[in-house]
């Protein structure tokens, strides 16, 4: 929808009229002039008609060539009617190669309506029409311009697309719950002025195409880093947000922060090694840091995967944390544990590093952090872990065939492509039932004490 009518006569076109319409373009204010507008095959009565009527303010060229037309006094009459019906001023004269007495002599009420005159410039011109046009450091005008400059179309200004737009601000970012993924912090959490509410709005509008083209991907923890690195450079503005956010980036992917996979993002990261930080794992109940020897850790939770030794987390906090980990705001978990542990014992994980893979295989198997998800009574499996002792436990052939259900059902989910029944093989060949009665047995003897 044009937000400004150029109204003028052809005799004015090459002098004013075009190098206003491009110069009111460049500084992203949406024209309505014929070169621009009018196409093979229009009707130029009723193409014209519907930028007059929709059109936000319209910039009339006031020269002697404009009152010997019929045509230019209609579009005037039309812009003069729509002014007399609403509330604000929509007429703003530019008058070019005219005084004010031929004004006066032509239409007196024309010559009363303040006007800027071609004679200051160009350059002039645009700014006096800018100050009507385009009210100073507007948040909307702030974010459409923002958004217009990385390539991105965006409704009129008038359009309700902007309120729906802010309500979804406030909800997504304001009262955050860790519904959505691929959502960062805005770049300004205190907005001290317009411009910074402007481009909050802005990111606003970003961050939502991120976060549903992401999720149409899958992308997530367990996606190749290849993808990833694709989908940042796909997406206008992502790259410098995640710049500005490599905690969050490492929370929702944290196969970026290994060397080697960290195209182009490995000095953000290094910055993050040199902060070592608590972080929501201590405030949510699960017994705060685990580390190998009780000592406080070698650096953040989110960027352990970087540190040569893993920060020094327990390969149980790993894995708890490569399912669970968020940062008070936004949360990592995208799949169930059980999933997450199909998906390390398929195939389809080979390119994680063995360095990675390896400790998270074990902290999966410690403490049966596996069996949190299946709960399923009717499975045969489930139902057989939960009936027997470790010794009263027998992987008999339904047994067996309950479990490949429960990783056949993982990797669908999943996509993957390694089969259900070599998944289920390689969990019962790496001790998992074995490891999951020792933690069995160690609770229930904590509860005798």
């Amino acid at each position: 929808m044009p937000s400004t009518f150029i109204c003028h006569a052809s005799e004015d076109k090459a002098a004013i009229a075009r190098p206003l319409a491009l110069a009111l373009r460049e500084r992203h204010v949406e024209v309505w002039y014929d070169e621009f507008s009018l196409n093979v095959g229009d009707s130029l009565r009723e193409t014209i008609d519907e930028g007059l009527a929709r059109s936000d303010f319209g910039i009339v060229i006031v020269s002697p060539a404009f009152f010997r037309k019929r045509w230019t006094r209609r579009e005037l009459g039309g812009l003069v009617a729509r002014e007399m019906a609403g509330t604000r001023n929509i007429v703003l004269p530019v008058w070019h190669d005219i005084d004010r007495d031929e004004v006066i002599s032509h239409s007196p009420p024309l010559a009363d309506i303040f006007a800027t005159s071609s004679n200051l410039g160009l350059e002039a011109v645009v700014e006096s029409l800018l100050k009507t046009v385009r009210p100073i450091e507007s948040p909307l005008v702030v974010a459409r311009d923002y958004l217009i400059s990385l390539g991105i179309d965006t409704p009129s200004i008038a359009d309700n697309w902007w309120i729906d737009l802010a309500e979804l601000k406030q909800s997504i970012f304001t009262d955050p719950d860790g519904s959505q993924r691929w959502i960062f912090p805005l770049p300004f959490g205190r907005e001290r002025n317009t411009h910074e509410k402007g481009l909050n709005l802005a990111s606003t509008t970003l961050q939502l195409d991120w976060c549903y083209a992401a999720e149409e991907q899958g992308l997530c923890q367990l996606t190749r880093p290849d993808a990833i690195h694709d989908f940042l450079r796909s997406m206008p503005g992502m790259i410098e947000t995640v710049r500005q956010s490599p905690g969050t980036l490492a929370m929702y992917a944290p196969q970026l922060t290994l060397p080697g996979f960290d195209q182009g993002l490995a000095d953000v990261f290094d910055a993050l090694l040199d902060k070592p930080r608590k972080d929501a794992y201590e405030s949510i109940g699960y017994g705060g840091w685990g580390t190998v020897d009780g000592a406080a850790p070698a650096c953040g939770e989110l960027i352990a995967w970087r540190h040569p030794e893993l920060g020094n987390l327990t390969k149980r906090h790993l894995a708890f944390s490569f399912v669970h980990a968020h940062d008070y705001h936004y949360s990592r978990r995208s799949h169930s544990t059980f999933d997450c542990l199909a998906w390390l014992l398929a195939d389809d994980s080979a390119w994680l590093p063995a360095r990675i893979a390896q400790p998270l295989k074990e902290g999966f198997r410690e403490g049966g952090m596996w069996f949190r998800d299946p709960n399923d009574m009717n499975n045969p499996f489930v139902a057989a872990l939960y009936k027997h002792s470790s010794k009263g436990f027998r992987l008999t052939r339904t047994v067996q065939q309950g479990a490949h259900e429960l990783f056949a059902g993982a990797a669908s989910r999943l996509g993957l492509e390694t089969p259900a029944q070599t998944i289920a093989v390689r969990f019962f060949e790496s001790g998992f039932i074995e490891a999951y009665y020792s933690w069995e047995d160690a609770r229930t003897a904590t509860r005798r004490r």
